[in-house]
């Protein structure tokens, strides 16, 4: 999970569309927030990933579906608000239902900065606060089939990668000559699993946290230090994969 960027409410979405669609809601219980113009701009929010899970929606077999951040059965008057709309995927929100977050609050990832209120370890998140503890029970955040697994995946790939690159780089800075194919290569191959790290891509905070806790990205980023090649460019990924990266001790 990764703080969103909030986008502004659509221009359609008016006082007075949203009172009409409000109430029609009320009268017929219809999925009056199937609408492009409000379903779009929310997936364009989450980089059309889940905002719990972050996993990518309409792909893996986890269709979007848009949360009703505080749950419409107990404030149909809150519908349509703009701020209590998120994307999720159909897992997260069986598993968080009906529950009344506002008798018993939890993570909103368009305010509230899962850092502070999360650490990582082990593929599982691990609370900081009392909000971080209910986040985890409400979403099923380690539910291990639906989300352990796949994040355990995806870590075991990117220290595999990690290991490549850096026998990659070590031959690289030992044995010449250091041709501009071999040092492009070898760019690419970091700055393309660094960009995975990034908030656009799935499992971001996983991919994130493992990339920079791991000695190998310290080994590759002290050597390219060391022989020049790291960039401004390769500083600024690292910076984005930052904001994306949780703790992963309880401090």
């Amino acid at each position: 999970m990764i703080k969103l960027r909030s986008v502004p409410i659509p221009p359609e979405l008016t006082e007075e569309r949203k009172k009409t669609l409000t109430d029609e809601y009320k009268v017929t219980e219809k999925a009056v927030w199937q609408k492009d113009f409000i379903c779009d701009p929310l997936l364009e929010m989450t980089h059309g990933k889940c905002c719990f899970s972050e996993c990518k929606l309409n792909e893996e077999g986890k269709y979007d579906e848009v949360e009703h951040f505080h749950p419409k059965s107990l404030y149909p008057d809150e519908v349509v608000s703009w701020d209590n709309l998120l994307p999720i995927n159909k897992a997260c929100n069986i598993a968080k239902g009906d529950h009344d977050t506002k008798a018993e609050p939890i993570i909103n990832p368009r305010f509230d900065d899962p850092k502070i209120h999360l650490y990582f370890k082990g593929y599982r998140f691990y609370p900081k606060t009392e909000l971080g503890k209910k986040t985890i029970d409400v979403v099923g955040l380690n539910d291990w089939t639906m989300w352990v697994t796949p994040r355990f995946e995806i870590g075991k790939h990117i220290i595999e990668l990690l290991e490549s690159i850096l026998d990659q780089t070590r031959t690289f800075f030992s044995i010449g000559p250091q041709t501009v194919l071999r040092r492009n290569r070898l760019l690419s191959r970091l700055r393309g699993l660094m960009i995975e790290g990034t908030e656009k891509y799935a499992y971001s905070a996983t991919v994130a946290t493992v990339l920079l806790n791991e000695e190998c990205y310290q080994e590759i980023k002290s050597l390219f230090e060391a022989n020049g090649l790291w960039s401004d460019e390769l500083q600024n990924l690292e910076d984005q994969i930052s904001l994306c990266a949780l703790d992963i001790t309880n401090k």
